[in-house]
């Protein structure tokens, strides 16, 4: 309900800790509490109003950082309450209240494009805010995904193929990332995916998920299989295993048998190393000896493991976000003269 129920105010001067009185206006069902002050700390003032309670679900006091005021799945709701949150979106305002300054407004919702059951926006309530298709950014959900511990074989799978899963002009229409995450999820019990009976179960499931009569990410995942990027070596091997034995790891997995470098499969472990770091810094807070260390013994391998400009990027977003934590890693002769 947007508009709370009628209510009838009071105003009243009330005594504050200092002894100074401050007026202020009283709801009828609080008179109980404010008459139960001792006689002299408050004074009834002959001054009455009508106005409607705040819903419950806006935000009440100022934040100088600023508030966001989330409607998510906008287009959803009941068209009654799309009408009336018109004003609302609009101004901020609504009948006798108004949100708090440095409020920002934000609606989500799917699009009117016939594959979602929502209701069409007509030109007055478009002219009302303003539109952005919003994209599927793989940087954060890899982040999110590291942070909730999803399989470790199904972040790789989506680091390897992001661009081909969520892209639209592939067809793959009903795919999106909570599908992804439901499909995670549902093979994720499943310990080798190489056998043939798992993987045809795990391309069941596949079609089950995403609706997907032509399979692609069935055809994705057994590539994915074949080239055994399933056994991949998990960040946090790679950032607290013994180097001796995950530098022949890490090596194994980014060359071939020929000795070819392979960047793409360099860009999905730095991915997931970095992810893995700054969750390693949130949880252990001052042992921060290990990254600065495993990124150094990374810097100093004899093969090269990590392109420089992987490297670079991991350095900087960690000393960016962790920048107290970061000095050794920071006068690294090596480190110095690629970020000064």
């Amino acid at each position: 309900m947007l508009t709370g129920f009628p209510l009838k105010e009071y105003l009243m001067k009330i005594k504050n800790e200092d002894g100074n009185f401050k007026e202020k206006w009283i709801p009828s069902e609080m008179l109980s509490v404010y008459t139960q002050l001792p006689c002299g700390d408050y004074e009834f003032l002959d001054q009455s109003r009508m106005s409607y309670a705040t819903p419950a679900w806006l935000p009440r006091e100022t934040n100088p950082n600023g508030t966001i005021l989330l409607i998510d799945d906008y287009t959803r709701a009941n068209s009654l309450f799309m009408q009336a949150t018109m004003e609302l979106i609009n101004t901020g305002r609504y009948i006798s209240w108004s949100l708090p300054e440095n409020t920002n407004i934000v609606l989500s919702s799917n699009p009117d494009n016939g594959s979602y059951s929502v209701t069409s926006l007509d030109s007055a309530q478009k002219s009302r805010f303003i539109n952005f298709t919003v994209k599927f950014d793989i940087e954060p959900w890899a982040k999110w995904a590291e942070e909730s511990n999803l399989d470790n074989r199904a972040i790789n799978f989506c680091l390897s193929y992001f661009s081909e899963i969520f892209t639209e002009a592939n067809g793959l229409k009903g795919i999106n990332p909570r599908s992804y995450v439901t499909f995670c999820n549902a093979i994720s019990g499943i310990e080798n995916w190489d056998k043939p009976e798992n993987l045809a179960m795990i391309l069941n499931i596949s079609k089950g998920c995403f609706h997907d009569e032509e399979n692609v990410i069935g055809s994705l995942f057994t590539v994915f299989v074949k080239n055994k990027l399933d056994k991949l070596i998990a960040p946090k091997d790679m950032l607290l295993g013994d180097w001796s034995t995950i530098k022949t790891k890490i090596k194994q997995c980014v060359y071939d048998e020929y000795n070819n470098y392979h960047p793409e499969i360099a860009s999905v472990l730095a991915t997931r190393l970095l992810n893995y770091a700054m969750l390693y810094f949130n949880t252990k807070g001052s042992e921060t000896k290990k990254v600065q260390e495993r990124l150094i013994e990374i810097i100093d391998n004899d093969t090269m493991l990590f392109s420089e400009d992987l490297i670079f990027n991991i350095v900087k977003t960690l000393a960016v976000k962790n920048s107290a934590k970061m000095n050794k890693l920071m006068i690294h002769p090596k480190i110095r003269s690629k970020m000064f």
